[in-house]
């Protein structure tokens, strides 16, 4: 839906009041744009850094993603198809990052497709991408709590072989998770800037604490691992084998995965690499900050990621059987770690720090999600938008979009349930 700017809204009430003392910068370009400043702006640039980068936590996602990719283009597949999406993705995200710079909204892709759009068509193509932005990020939510959940499971079945994972159980990590990301947007929300830049630097100690005893404590390979391509999955060449495998490396660098969920996998892939550009109203500077935040963050984690991911193969063993430990664990990583530290608990210890890592990124994921639907209500796109665009005294907290965003998440985990209880019949012979 085209962005409202009705003489008589409160978006253009605000644009009179530009000259108005007490008005700052990002004030301006908001009222420019036709909106009311009505967020408080508690992210610096090094919050919103921290932000972006735990949204995509790529060298995480590379690890959850990888088996996909090694079935089908082998460990030569994953190395050269993560550098040809690195380099798709810096290309895409810098013309993206001069529309936020150019528009600096919540509302992000729908109100730039207003602006570059024609008169006539304008309006129909804002209110789609709207709404297909709106689905995904909500989506993306419940798939980062649900994913996040089924590898902690993996976690428990590392260090207790008997356990066996029940619907019902990953029913309960979804809702704690859920729970701990709706705690932080609401009840802590003056936290969420300084909780965002913490999270950075677990985000990068993490990443340490992972590579250091992987590469320090693994057998070797060689440089095979540059030129051996694999067609797992019994496609007619190579070639169409690689492109099979290819989407795991755009998952990795825009968003969390797993791959025995992949059409979840791409809901968090496209809306993921964004999650800055729907909390530009809540930034210092928004016009400089979210592009830089962007750009740095894709440079940072794709360099971070690969790093991780040659370190993973050099450290990989036997491929056929971290591909077949993907039975027992669901999450051949964690086979690799227990292999190549020879320690289980060590393993164990190295698996939590991403399980941490995705549970504080559903944080940022429903903190994104909730801004999209807000902005989208406030310029009338969805049904009952008076209700979804109230905001809370001082502390600006969007309520409304938490109560709709928690209907729809318990919703979901059912689905969640079937989805998990689908996964494992699937694997019965």
């Amino acid at each position: 839906m085209e962005p409202q700017q009705d003489a008589k809204s409160p978006e253009m009430a605000g644009s009179q009041l530009v000259f108005d003392e007490g008005y700052n910068r990002d004030d301006r370009d908001l009222a420019r744009l036709g909106k009311k400043p009505v967020l408080k702006r508690n992210f610096g640039f090094m919050s919103i850094l921290g932000f972006s980068c735990t949204v995509l936590i790529t060298w995480e996602g590379m690890l959850i993603v990888s088996t996909q990719s090694l079935l089908n283009g082998g460990p030569a597949g994953v190395i050269w198809g993560y550098i040809i999406v690195w380099i798709g993705t810096i290309s895409t995200f810098a013309v993206l990052s001069e529309l936020a710079s150019m528009a600096p909204t919540a509302g992000g892709q729908y109100h730039w497709v207003a602006m570059l759009a024609s008169t006539s068509s304008g309006r129909f193509l804002s209110f789609i991408t709207g709404w297909v932005t709106f689905a995904g990020w909500q989506a993306v939510t419940v798939s980062a709590a649900y994913l996040i959940g089924t590898l902690l499971q993996s976690v428990i079945i590392l260090l207790d072989s008997s356990y066996t994972p029940q619907p019902w159980q990953t029913l309960l990590f979804f809702w704690a998770i859920l729970a701990f990301a709706v705690f932080i947007n609401t009840v802590a929300s003056k936290t969420l800037a300084h909780f965002e830049g913490l999270i950075l630097v677990l985000h990068i100690f993490g990443f340490f604490g992972i590579l250091i005893p992987l590469v320090y404590l693994s057998p070797h390979g060689d440089a095979s691992v540059f030129t051996t391509f694999v067609n797992g999955g019994g496609w007619p060449d190579r070639g169409l084998s690689f492109v099979v495998g290819l989407p795991a490396s755009v998952f990795s660098l825009i968003g969390i995965a797993h791959t025995s969920t992949m059409t979840w996998a791409m809901l968090i892939m496209i809306v993921g690499a964004d999650s800055a550009v729907h909390m530009s109203e809540e930034i210092r500077n928004a016009t400089r900050v979210v592009p830089r935040a962007i750009m740095i963050s894709i440079v940072l984690n794709g360099a971070l990621g690969f790093a991780m991911m040659v370190a993973y193969l050099f450290c990989l063993g036997d491929l056929d059987a971290v591909l077949e430990s993907q039975l027992s664990l669901g999450y051949p990583f964690l086979y690799v770690f227990q292999t190549g530290v020879g320690s289980t608990p060590g393993a164990a210890v190295m698996g939590l720090i991403i399980v941490i890592l995705g549970v504080c990124s559903t944080v940022g994921v429903l903190a994104s999600s909730s801004r999209m639907l807000w902005s989208f209500a406030r310029d009338r796109g969805v049904p009952l938008w008076r209700h979804f665009v109230k905001v809370r005294d001082s502390a600006y907290l969007l309520i409304a979009e938490h109560r709709i965003l928690e209907l729809m998440l318990i919703s979901a985990s059912f689905n969640g349930e079937h989805l998990s209880l689908f996964t494992r019949l699937r694997l019965l012979p």
